[in-house]
């Protein structure tokens, strides 16, 4: 990119929005677990609500092939982050994570909400709720329109 490309690309108001996506995922790589890799934690996630799934649920849910569902499904299992069962009568396995995981996945999850609550600390009081409701327009505005490329 040269220096005239750079000027006007940070002329762009959108040069702003992609700087400060670029210091959210930076910071969220540094949040993130060392214990589940983001697979694990979009299982354990959705998980959390206690209800056991087939490998055709969780690809339907997590909106992915089932393919790559079963490879990440087999990972945690291998992992010992899910236990698998049958039901009686039923052909189709069944997952759920183990206790000690979600325990663990919990922990996570409080720690980063922490960090959340630590960085909302910058905003004024009486703007956060302001600003949580201009930036989930924002983040979904995005994945629309990502997800339409």
């Amino acid at each position: 990119m040269t220096s005239l490309t750079q000027a006007a690309a940070r002329a762009n108001p959108a040069w702003g929005a992609l700087a400060a996506i670029a210091r959210i995922e930076r910071g969220r790589r540094a949040a993130d677990s060392l214990r589940f890799n983001h697979a694990d934690q979009r299982l354990l996630w959705m998980f959390s609500d206690g209800r056991p799934r087939t490998l055709r649920e969780i690809a339907d849910e997590l909106g992915l092939e089932q393919s790559t569902v079963n490879r990440q499904v087999n990972g945690a299992l291998k992992a010992g982050h899910v236990r698998r069962f049958r039901e009686p009568g039923q052909n189709a396995w069944q997952f759920l994570p183990v206790d000690e995981t979600m325990d663990e996945f919990t922990q996570d999850l409080q720690d980063h909400l922490a960090l959340l609550e630590q960085a909302l600390q910058c905003l004024p009081e009486n703007e956060r709720s302001r600003f949580l409701e201009h930036f989930g327009a924002f983040a979904s505005a995005y994945n629309e329109a990502a997800s339409r490329r």
